[in-house]
């Protein structure tokens, strides 16, 4: 698929389920003859959804599946980026409630401990496995250490691994290299100008 790809951390990924999560929020694709970032396609959300094994072979993923998935990763980008202190806006967090309640959401107290599952099946129930997973994530505190890189032409969402949560790029050797080099490049001008 042109223009299509996953990106993502190359410092390693969430652990457990929350990397299924991140590498949702990591699909996109490229608008043709620029560097803008689209939503990513029905193709790329029901290929992910199926080689995670969260859609099965038989199970449909419909442009209404579609349609809330879009939503949903625009919701977990927000939320995201709420990690950081920006507002979460009402309609974002409504975007998360709705693919709750349309994946039929519902506690289970297995023997592999409690976990939340969908009622519903196909791309609704695929979708509210990521929503149950960012659920648990913000209960045990391991949300908060996802991010979206701080270089404007990358945005990937990285999980922080630094102690003090001050990690801003999703690789220091390409995209913290790429700042230094522009924060290096800026102040040789200024002091140029001076």
């Amino acid at each position: 698929m042109p223009g299509a790809r996953p990106h993502g951390s190359t410092d390693g990924p969430a652990p457990g389920d929350l990397e299924l999560v991140q590498r949702f929020l990591n699909l996109h694709e490229h608008a043709p003859g620029s560097g803008a970032d689209l939503p990513p396609s029905r193709e790329m959300v029901e290929a992910f959804l199926r080689e995670r094994g969260l859609l099965h072979p038989n199970e449909r993923f419909t442009e209404r599946d579609r349609e809330t998935a879009v939503r949903l990763h625009a919701a977990l980008h927000a939320k995201v980026r709420a990690n950081l202190g920006e507002p979460m806006p009402a309609d974002r967090l409504a975007a998360i409630d709705q693919a709750a309640r349309a994946a039929g959401l519902h506690p289970s107290f297995g023997p592999g401990g409690p976990t939340l599952e969908p009622g519903a099946r196909g791309g609704l129930g695929a979708l509210g496995r990521l929503v149950a997973t960012v659920f648990l994530a913000d209960l045990d505190g391991t949300w908060g250490h996802l991010k979206e890189c701080a270089d404007e032409t990358c945005r990937s969402v990285f999980y922080d691994r630094s102690r003090n949560r001050s990690g801003r790029w999703c690789s220091m050797s390409a995209c913290g290299n790429r700042a230094k080099v522009r924060a290096w490049r800026e102040r040789q001008r200024v002091d140029e100008e001076a």
